[in-house]
């Protein structure tokens, strides 16, 4: 009646947060659940700190190196799926903490219908507690657009076109049937808009639970939505996905929208005097028609 879910918490120089995800895990109602810490090579004494408070709590994966997003995550995944244990696998961003019934919640959604691949939360912003996605689509620009259609829905659960990184549960049998491990080409950013394509390629679905609630503190691995990480990383991302998933007329379409989008947003840089956002936007488009993927060799604040 409660299948085991390993939870894969990343972290990247972000202990204190971190702690604050761990602590909230530790007072939630499921009881068959494992919780699997991957350290990206961060620079600190993370890994020790975490060892040492969490020894009887978490299994803990030291990279060398900062894989991303995606390669960091795929070595929780893959962990998860060697012990071969688990019918779930859940991926939660290090700056959230969950209420107690949040995983009680994905699971109850996801053994409902075994359409169901990837089953996400409701996230809420963790400094003014305003709810901030209860569903999601994919714009012709392939920008995340965050919905509220079911702010006040009694309903427990309903299907979406994406779902939120923060929070998103994976059924173990499709990681492995159609390859859904994060997309390392990406290396960081628009995970979220790969899978959700390829899941519904497959004729499969996504939801939401509607009673899981997630609280997130957008960004602070980043920098925020103007850090150069982001921006780089966000628009090569959206012109390699363009390149990968669109058909030859919705590319003449988004690459109309996208060059004015981005064009609008430089113009607001240049007037904000932010020159090294204008410099970095051509980076990221040059590398994204190039089709330079993964970590960015270039230099990023």
């Amino acid at each position: 009646m409660n299948p085991k879910v390993s939870i894969v918490v990343l972290n990247w120089n972000g202990l204190n947060d971190t702690i604050e995800c761990l602590e909230s895990l530790k007072k939630i109602t499921y009881s068959n659940y494992e919780v699997i810490v991957v350290d990206n090579g961060s620079k600190g004494n993370d890994v020790n700190i975490l060892e040492n408070k969490y020894r009887e709590y978490i299994k803990i994966i030291k990279n060398k190196e900062n894989l991303g997003f995606t390669g960091g995550n795929n070595k929780g995944i893959q962990k998860a799926i060697e012990d071969g244990e688990s019918k779930y696998i859940l991926l939660l961003n290090n700056d959230t903490i969950v209420e107690p019934n949040f995983l009680t919640e994905l699971v109850k959604v996801a053994e409902k219908d075994e359409q169901i691949a990837i089953v996400g939360s409701i996230i809420i912003n963790y400094y003014t507690k305003e709810v901030v996605f209860t569903n999601g689509e994919i714009d012709k620009k392939l920008k995340i657009k965050a919905r509220l259609d079911y702010l006040n829905s009694s309903e427990e659960w309903w299907e979406t076109r994406l779902v939120n990184g923060a929070s998103m549960m994976f059924k173990v049998e499709y990681i492995l049937k159609y390859d859904l491990f994060l997309n390392d080409d990406l290396f960081l950013n628009q995970e979220e808009v790969d899978l959700s394509i390829r899941v519904r390629k497959e004729r499969l679905k996504l939801a939401i639970a509607g009673k899981s609630k997630v609280y997130h503190k957008e960004g602070r691995s980043t920098g925020g939505g103007l850090s150069s990480i982001t921006v780089y990383y966000t628009i090569r991302n959206r012109i390699l996905l363009a390149k990968k998933f669109l058909s030859w007329d919705k590319k003449i379409i988004f690459w109309v929208l996208f060059l004015f989008a981005r064009s609008v947003r430089s113009v607001e840089w240049f007037i904000m005097g932010k020159w090294n956002l204008i410099l970095i936007t051509y980076f990221a488009f040059l590398d994204g028609i190039k089709g330079i993927s993964g970590k960015t060799k270039r230099k990023l604040d």
